[in-house]
């Protein structure tokens, strides 16, 4: 299945949705019909038979950020762009119940990088880089960057990560756990797809507590975290995945999980 909008394409394999920025003459620069094609492919990634999500960049680029001529134009106020467009993907994107892979094929710079942050698991071409960007111009950190980035390599090395203000490698960022993976540009495609499909092939209710969970125990006390634990675990119990699983291991086989 193949859904092309202006600026974004959506495409489909088995159980895996994958969302292709597609600007690639100004390295997927964001604007407005890019946000409103992410808004609406993240809508579709809403469907219970998409089991996971890509989001890549065309060509030479993953994303690098706000593209400065929509601003120079006068397409509104920053804080009106903020709140309308960057907000309401990156809360769609940490909303969603399914793992969102950001396969990072080329500079991811400010708002891009920001964008990356947001998915659960990032995994980049060698020939990726990662850069805040905002101080090059004076600007304050937008789009999560501060939100994400201390909770990957921690509040001291987000700072000094944001004040060095770098174009950090691909190397550089598997070093600092920024990314999962590093994968010679050519694979980097089929290797997200490869663990896209994996993650699609497990039993959703699990997918859905574990991001879920993971998601708010930087917040929660432990009492009121070890409460969501219960209510997770009692819930699967009523799962038809649940009991194919225990059945599969048993018999020595490879479950089947449906979303049952």
């Amino acid at each position: 299945m193949v859904a092309v909008v202006p600026d974004v394409e959506v495409t489909r394999e088995g159980a895996v949705l994958t969302i292709t920025l597609n600007r690639p003459d100004v390295l997927n620069a964001l604007n407005k019909a890019v946000h409103d094609g992410l808004h609406d492919a993240l809508e579709l990634a809403k469907d219970p038979s998409v089991r996971a999500v890509v989001i890549t960049g065309a060509g030479r680029g993953f994303c690098v950020g706000q593209d400065l001529q929509e601003f120079s134009s006068g397409a509104g106020t920053v804080a009106d762009n903020l709140r309308s467009n960057y907000h309401r993907n990156v809360l769609a994107i940490r909303a969603l119940e399914k793992p969102v892979i950001a396969a990072v094929n080329g500079p991811a710079a400010g708002a891009g990088f920001s964008l990356a942050l947001a998915c659960d698991i990032r995994i980049a071409a060698e020939n990726a880089f990662f850069a805040p960007a905002y101080g090059r111009i004076g600007a304050s950190p937008d789009g999560g960057m501060t939100y994400f980035l201390p909770r990957v390599v921690g509040p001291s090395r987000a700072l000094e990560i944001l004040l060095a203000d770098p174009n950090m490698s691909a190397a550089d960022a598997l070093a600092e756990r920024l990314v999962s993976e590093v994968v010679p540009g050519e694979e980097l495609m089929d290797r997200v797809q490869e663990r896209a499909e994996k993650l699609a092939a497990m039993a959703p209710h699990y997918v859905r507590m574990a991001k879920l969970l993971t998601g708010q125990s930087i917040e929660n006390s432990l009492s009121d975290h070890l409460q969501l634990e219960r209510h997770g675990i009692a819930d699967s119990m009523g799962t038809e995945d649940l009991r194919s699983g225990v059945q599969a291991f048993f018999a020595g086989e490879k479950p089947e999980f449906e979303g049952r």
